[in-house]
């Protein structure tokens, strides 16, 4: 029984963590922030941290990522002031991205 409920909770633990996995975690200074047209593109907001040229594992369109406000209309204005928070202060942020549309995007934003 025991070796049981020890089997269990190791599955819920893996399955937990699979559930979080993201393409890539960059952790910096945020290097530049740029606001685009949304006609031009949906990348409304793209973002680079210093020194990372590859911001996720795409062969291509990989050196920012994108927020798009479509896709997280209740968090895209707490991002942003995250984001230039970090850039005024010179904290470090850490951004999770997965592929988006577009490139790299942006889902989560921690200031550190």
């Amino acid at each position: 029984m025991k070796t049981l409920v020890s089997f269990v909770i190791s599955i819920f633990f893996i399955g937990s963590n699979l559930a979080y996995a993201w393409d890539a975690q960059i952790t910096g200074k945020v290097g530049s922030i740029e606001v685009h047209s949304p006609k031009s593109s949906s990348k409304n907001i793209t973002v680079n941290i210093i020194g990372e040229t590859k911001m996720c594992t795409l062969p291509t369109n990989n050196a920012t990522a994108y927020i798009q406000k479509s896709s997280t209309p209740d968090t895209y204005q707490i991002m942003m002031s995250v984001l230039l928070s970090a850039k005024t202060t010179g904290k470090d942020v850490r951004l999770y991205i997965e592929h988006g549309s577009e490139g790299c995007q942006v889902h989560r934003v921690d200031l550190l």
